[in-house]
This record gives C-alpha cells, sequence and structure tokens, in this order.
C-alpha cells in the first residue's frame, strides 16, 4: 500500500507468506492509515493493528505464527465489527 493516496472499501491487500511464523509490518512510505490483520493457516485473525500511523517505522507485530496478511483502510475493522477471533475467508483466483 506504499505511496497510495486512498483505498475504497471493497479494496485490499492480501500477503501470503509460505511459512507460518511471527510476521511483522510496518507503515515505512504508507500515506494513508490502515487496519492491518494477521491471520493464521486456519485462517482466523490472530492480531489486528488498527488505524495503524502513516509513514511510521513502528514495527506491528503479528504476536502470533501467522500465513496470511490482510491490509485495508484504515477503521474498517471497527465499522464492519470485524476483531480479533474473527474467521476470515478468501479465494485464491
Amino acid at each position: 500500500m506504499m505511496y497510495r493516496r486512498s483505498m475504497d472499501d471493497n479494496k485490499g491487500m492480501l500477503f501470503i507468506f509460505e511459512t507460518e511464523e511471527p510476521q511483522s509490518f510496518w507503515m515505512k512510505n504508507t500515506v494513508i492509515p490502515l487496519d492491518i490483520m494477521f491471520v493464521n493457516s486456519k485462517k482466523e485473525i490472530i492480531k489486528i493493528h488498527k488505524n495503524t500511523i502513516p509513514f511510521s517505522e513502528k514495527s506491528l507485530p503479528s504476536e502470533k505464527p501467522a500465513t496470511y496478511v490482510v491490509e485495508v483502510r484504515g477503521g474498517f475493522a471497527d465499522e464492519y465489527g470485524i476483531k480479533e477471533g474473527d474467521g476470515i475467508n478468501f479465494v485464491k483466483q
């Protein structure tokens, strides 16, 4: 999401990692606040960093092993009632 100035509600970014292990992201070069959701191999949301601070180099860790990371616009999780422990589903096309 680096350098993007806006994001629609129906857009986001999905990162898929080959191994389930602790992950960590940061907001360097990211202009807009994001909700960053770390997801395990069972597709359970294990950690959400909400309304992250643009341009921050602070580490945002998953705290537990994760296979996927979903980035959406800041505030999305609260607006749609998404919380840690919830399931998530997506299909690779």
